[in-house]
């Protein structure tokens, strides 16, 4: 049970961070887990190694600031966009090839991505939104309970 001045410092601590968390769950919900994370295709040992070989030629320019090293990071950073722009349109063919195949198959893989393209909202969110009527109700109360003190102050 709480009370307004806890003599425990651990209570108080404990309360003053529930509340917010409590607050804004019951405010804004909360979100489901997403399960099935798919990793970047394109990522691989080949990438990898082009950047971190363009990260050492680079730390190896700010030590220096030789126009030659300056020169050897621009073509390496030039390498690392080509080869991930090549990558991208590979996977984007398998893609686009995949559900072409799949147009003239049962099509359940184009018509999930048709779904999930045109929904408008692209987090599913657990929200518990109030019924109109409870805020009419709860309205209503709270001026008859101050309307109820006003008139007994007087």
């Amino acid at each position: 049970m709480y009370s307004p001045c806890s003599l425990n410092i651990n209570e108080e601590w404990h309360t003053l961070k529930k509340t917010p968390q409590q607050a804004a769950n019951e405010a804004l919900g909360k979100r489901k887990k997403r399960r099935h994370k798919r990793h970047l295709i394109l990522w691989n040992e080949d990438i990898k190694n082009l950047i971190e070989n363009k990260k050492k030629v680079y730390l190896w320019y700010l030590t220096i600031h030789s126009e030659t090293d300056k020169i050897e990071y621009k073509r390496l950073v030039a390498i690392v966009k080509r080869e991930t722009r090549k990558i991208k349109r590979q996977c984007w063919e398998t893609f686009v090839a995949r559900i072409t195949q799949d147009l003239h198959g049962r099509q359940i893989n184009a018509y999930k991505i048709i779904k999930n393209l045109s929904r408008t909202e692209k987090d599913n969110l657990q929200l518990n939104p109030i019924v109109e009527h409870t805020w009419l109700d709860y309205h209503q109360k709270l001026r008859t309970k101050q309307s109820n003190e006003n008139t007994t102050e007087r």
